[in-house]
């Protein structure tokens, strides 16, 4: 790393006065000389102005046409201002030195434009809630035509919406797409958005409200519209070979690897997840900025990434080693630097690891360097686009302070785009001279081998638009070109052009590049009818020595039937059983084949299971499930291993968790599942089958009475075996609490812990406030662990909370034992009296929030303790935050704010509701059952939401079972937790966040 030294900045400056060049720089102005000489670059680069203000002002997303004509998106309304003020201007050489002198407003009065993309005479805009067309028919450089291509996105926050157009390889056109935020405190980005469509074609396909918060792919001229898996925030891009590559504020790179069109064959399979973060270096990467004064603001993750944006994979093909292949670069404009990854193969995902150790690709001493977006251009270059401001944090998560401080637009006039070059340099000389639109389409087709991805990706898209009648031209370079990247943009024009032929598909599955035969695949996949051949070609790949190219096999074999087909999705499930994504992929790809997966899982891995097996089985269990086929259902209970039937049981139990089947239903599998309630069964057997009756409830009969006796007479054998016993109580306390009340009160002074643990659950479900009272006068007597266990008996209803408020009032119950997590769920109980007796007794005396928040400031002048800080946390923040591998991922993890201000972080312990850290919105979910469900949201995709509650435990709800979701006005932590925390305390807190170890 090294910084522009002055010497080398004046010679340039001397060189650029003398004379104007073609292709050499213009002489900067004293302000972006000023810029220049703040930034340090990675050895073997230089960085060069190309156009700032006045020419342009708050630039977000550019875009270089087949012409050299370069577009330029100003969004200037960020953050609050939605009168209009958004831009597209074309920028133009007029002196023909390379570079440009002339800005024309091509077009105004957009909203909040997010990104652009050359498309046929004109261009596309992302300004939510639309995409719009803007074209110039006239030639005076001034759009003329503005059409709504799509609408429906929501207008939320600017960060989340709607952005990022890219050309695919597969001539889809994709948009970077989030959920729709809702505001606390920004009102006027309260819309939720509505159904996506084509307005001025009804009667064609449309998607669901905002999408369903996911990606979406359009093709405007066929009016296809899909929605992908996946969502990205600011920014989405593709490597070489398609894999798609997507950011949000603090995850800076990660992959999807479930696409939607595959999920979509099995609609019963319920995945928690779609995507890997596949950085070795953590979500949350520590980052190294050279920021002389930075101005940080009240949810900055100072020293890790937290504002990532513009993810780009570098495709341009004329940067040095390491950096030519396989390189993605990630905006970091919170701490004025870019930061770089190299990809590498990582099984079925991609990994990316850092290229630079304790360094940055580039970075600024400048506090108002923002980089937010990146571009290829066609000289190889990238484009760092600077929306150059003082502040780029949204007000829904800075201080009332800053917000109110009139700081909010500074630096909306200006703005700056740089080229990043080789040492050596590059020749600028595209601007308005190139002519690709006059070339013929047999002229285009060698482009498509071109080592920069924008020659190949505007020859691409010129002869897709064109429909190219140079199909024999174009065929011929499928099959001949040595370039891997040319054979995968010309099979996937051809496939648009639906001018493939059998031959080029099946000698592309046969290329040395994994990619090439991965995208032959994916074709194949599509052209099944018109080829049906080529499943022999497709099945010949299950060995192949790729992970990824296996993988796909795996997706693209749900489309070919047969028993060749189901042999290779076997073969590949067996060699790959370990990776989830194989699991999940396989249980898509045969749907309606779950019980033949079932049946060769059990005569595959027999009795002992690996930790990956196991889940597999219990991927198949819900799955199974919710298909509602009772006869396949019935088959999970019979015929299997010890520990495969636990595992399934496990599978069925958290489905039916929130999903419970019909009473009829329940009645026949008692009986099947009472049988394990045996003594000679194994005990993690046992124990599963009890928690799935548990779960599904005990209905009268015969078989019941008698296995309830047998546990009656365990209760009064002291010679059971303690996890009998401990059986015994789950199983009597599940059909009637009540009647064995006495008899788990005399269980808590049973020798073996289990057996106490047990009593206490039960007497969680008794009815009453008898044995929370007779809890409360055993509480000196009882050890930790039973202590712990006995808070859950008094939050199963009301009156009992009382009873636990009123033993702390009394200084019976000490606030720490009752911990973190409950007290959350004291203080935002749903009964009011409970709710305001909690806040009372648990809120520091109901202190007002400042107020109390002052008795904590002298905390910040003392020294704290880490190890004694680690111990607090260990205490009263893990079970809902992670450090260090340690602890509940509930709430942000604490090892991301190490490096923000001590005082913020001490507010944001006293005054949650201050502010709440973006992606950890408390959601209420309602299902159609009745049921509500409360927590973090972690994923949503095409079938499915995932919630994440206070116990970290993650549970999966079909979209179609979700009745109502919205999100909670107050953080998920509560005022007053600090009340178990001395002041001494705060500071070894305090210290051991800011050590971060």
């Amino acid at each position: 790393m090294r910084p522009l030294s002055i010497l080398v900045l004046f010679l340039f400056l001397l060189s650029a006065c003398q004379n104007e060049k073609p292709g050499v720089p213009p002489p900067p102005n004293e302000e972006i000389a000023k810029a220049l000489a703040q930034f340090e670059i990675a050895e073997g680069f230089k960085i060069e102005p190309v156009a700032a203000e006045p020419l342009i002002q708050d630039p977000v997303a550019m875009e270089i046409d087949e012409d050299g004509r370069m577009y330029v998106v100003e969004m200037s309304g960020y953050p609050l201002d939605l009168s209009k003020k958004g831009r597209v201007k074309l920028l133009k050489d007029t002196n023909d030195d390379g570079y440009p002198d002339k800005a024309v407003v091509f077009a105004d009065s957009l909203i909040l434009p997010t990104g652009v993309m050359r498309w046929r005479e004109g261009i596309l805009v992302t300004d939510p809630p639309h995409v719009l067309y803007l074209a110039d028919t006239n030639g005076d450089d001034v759009a003329d035509v503005r059409k709504v291509m799509l609408t429906g996105f929501a207008l939320s926050n600017p960060q989340h919406n709607l952005n990022t157009p890219v050309f695919g390889l597969d001539n889809w056109i994709y948009l970077a797409h989030q959920w729709a935020f809702t505001p606390t405190v920004c009102k006027e980005f309260s819309d939720e958005g509505s159904e996506i469509r084509f307005p001025d074609m009804p009667g064609t396909t449309t998607l669901g409200k905002n999408a369903d918060d996911r990606n979406v792919r359009f093709k405007p001229d066929l009016f296809g519209l899909e929605a992908l898996s996946s969502e990205s925030q600011f920014g989405q891009t593709f490597d070489a070979w398609g894999r798609h590559l997507q950011t949000e504020n603090g995850n800076h790179i990660y992959q999807e690897i479930l696409a939607a069109r595959y999920l979509k064959r099995n609609p019963n399979l319920l995945v928690p997840e779609v995507i890997e973060s596949i950085s070795d270096h953590g979500e949350a990467c520590e980052v190294f900025p050279i920021t002389e004064k930075p101005d940080h603001q009240l949810l900055t993750d100072v020293g890790v990434i937290t504002s990532a944006c513009g993810i780009t994979a570098y495709l341009g093909g004329a940067f040095p080693k390491p950096y030519d292949r396989n390189s993605v670069f990630v905006a970091e404009p919170s701490h004025n630097l870019v930061h770089v990854d190299r990809l590498s193969e990582n099984g079925v995902a991609l990994k990316a690891s850092r290229m630079i150790e304790k360094g940055e690709f580039l970075r600024s001493k400048d506090a108002w360097f923002r980089p937010v977006n990146f571009y290829v251009g066609p000289d190889g270059a990238m484009y760092v686009v600077d929306y150059y401001r003082q502040i780029i944090e949204h007000p829904e998560w800075m201080s009332d302070e800053v917000n109110k401080s009139g700081k909010l637009y500074n630096g909306s006039d200006k703005g700056r785009i740089y080229r990043i070059v080789p040492k050596k340099g590059l020749p600028m000389d595209w601007c308005g001279k190139l002519k690709l639109s006059q070339l013929k389409d047999e002229e285009l087709i060698p482009y498509l081998e071109s080592d920069n991805i924008w020659w190949r990706r505007t020859a691409q898209r010129l002869l897709y638009q064109r429909q190219t009648k140079a199909i024999e031209a174009l065929r011929k370079f499928a099959l001949e070109t040595k370039s891997a990247e040319g054979r995968v943009h010309s099979m996937w024009l051809l496939e648009g052009l639906r001018a493939l032929t059998e031959p080029i598909l099946a000698e592309n599955m046969k290329h040395p590049e994994p990619g090439v035969r991965e995208n032959a695949l994916k074709i194949a996949d599509i052209w099944l009818e018109p080829f049906p051949a080529l499943s022999r070609n497709m099945t010949d790949l299950k060995d192949d020595p790729s992970a990824r190219v296996r993988f796909q096999l795996l997706n693209s074999c749900s489309y070919v039937a047969g028993e060749a087909s189901e042999e290779a999705r076997i073969s590949i499930l067996a060699r790959d059983i370990e990776d989830k994504w194989v699991q999940l992929a396989a249980i898509a790809a045969m749907a309606g084949q779950e019980q033949k997966l079932l049946n060769w899982a059990e005569n595959s891995f027999g009795g002992r299971l690996t930790e990956a097996e196991a889940q597999f089985f219990s991927y198949l269990a819900a799955t199974i499930a919710n298909s509602k086929n009772q006869t396949a259902i019935a088959t999970l209970f019979k015929g299997h291993s010890t520990a495969s039937q636990a595992a399934i049981f496990s599978g069925l139990q958290q489905y039916w968790d929130y999903f419970p089947p019909a009473k009829e239903q329940v009645t026949a599998l008692q009986d099947q599942l009472l049988a394990y309630f045996d003594p000679q069964k194994p005990a993690n057997l046992r124990q599963s089958a009890l928690d799935l009756l548990q779960t599904l409830g005990l209905n009268a009969g015969a078989g019941l009475n008698e296995k309830l006796e047998k546990a009656k007479m365990a209760l009064a054998d002291p010679k059971a075996h303690a996890s009998f016993k401990a059986h015994a109580i789950q199983l009597l306390s599940a059909h009637s609490a009540n009647s064995i009340q006495q008899d788990m009160l005399k269980m808590l002074k049973a020798p073996a812990e289990e057996v106490q643990m047990a009593a206490l659950r039960g007497l969680g479900q008794c009815v009453g406030e008898t044995a929370s009272a007779e809890l409360i006068k055993l509480w000196p007597v009882l050890n930790a662990n039973l202590k712990d266990a006995a808070v859950d008996v008094f939050l199963s209803n009301p009156q009992r909370c009382k009873q636990l408020l009123a033993a702390v009032e009394n200084k019976i119950v000490n606030p720490d034992q009752i911990g973190w997590r409950r007290m959350v769920r004291l203080m935002n109980n749903d009964d009011v009296s409970v709710r305001e007796v909690a806040r009372k007794v648990l809120a520091s005396g109901g202190m007002a929030r400042e107020s109390v928040l002052s008795t904590y400031h002298p905390a910040l002048g003392i020294k704290g303790d880490v190890a004694k800080g680690k111990e607090i946390f260990q205490r009263a923040c893990q079970i809902c935050h992670k450090m260090q591998d340690q602890g509940v991922e509930y709430g942000p993890n604490l090892g991301s704010v190490r490096n923000r201000q001590t005082e913020s972080i001490l507010k944001e312990i006293i005054i949650p509701n201050n502010s709440i850290a973006d992606k950890y919105e408390v959601w209420n979910l309602e299902l159609n059952n009745g049921k509500l469900v409360q927590g973090i949201v972690t994923s949503k995709n095409a079938q499915a939401v995932s919630i994440r509650q206070l116990s970290g435990q993650v549970s999966t709800y079909p979209r179609s079972e979700i009745k109502k979701m919205e999100a909670s006005p107050v953080s998920g932590m509560p005022n007053g937790l600090e009340a178990t925390i001395s002041v001494p305390e705060m500071a070894d807190l305090l210290a051991y966040i800011k050590a971060g170890k």
